[in-house]
């Protein structure tokens, strides 16, 4: 089956389990026609991004194991028009990813403005131009 007649995916990759449940939630309410996969290793979601298409994928810049830098360059080089999402409490953090963002986002950040970069993001991805609710 075509990605575009499947409904989009997110992956969301965050160490901080209470931020990983928080995103979850508040993206679950906002965007009930998307598929979103969570994990808080940045090892998983490498093997899940290996397996899966996704839309657009959120990602923590610092976390134990690998960046979200790095686990952004490696999605990139199996799928390189996955907007990737890059949230972080550190703005020098946030600057080192900037050329490889559709967005950065520094904690804490607004809960609307979250939702609507997710919701372009997702739009953004080659198959689902179409408008996301």
């Amino acid at each position: 089956m075509s990605r575009s007649t499947t409904k989009p995916s997110l992956l969301i990759v965050d160490d901080d389990p209470v931020m990983l449940e928080v995103l979850c939630e508040i993206l679950k309410r906002s965007l009930a026609n998307v598929h979103i996969d969570a994990t808080d290793s940045p090892n998983t979601a490498l093997h899940n991004a290996t397996s899966n298409e996704y839309s657009a994928v959120v990602t923590d810049v610092t976390m134990p194991g690998m960046s979200g830098l790095e686990l952004a360059s490696k999605i990139h080089a199996m799928r390189p028009d996955t907007p990737i999402v890059f949230i972080s409490g550190a703005a020098p953090a946030l600057e080192t990813c900037r050329s490889r963002a559709f967005a950065c986002l520094r904690k804490p950040f607004d809960i609307e403005a979250f939702v609507n970069t997710i919701r372009s993001a997702l739009a953004s991805y080659p198959f689902h131009p179409r408008s996301i609710a």
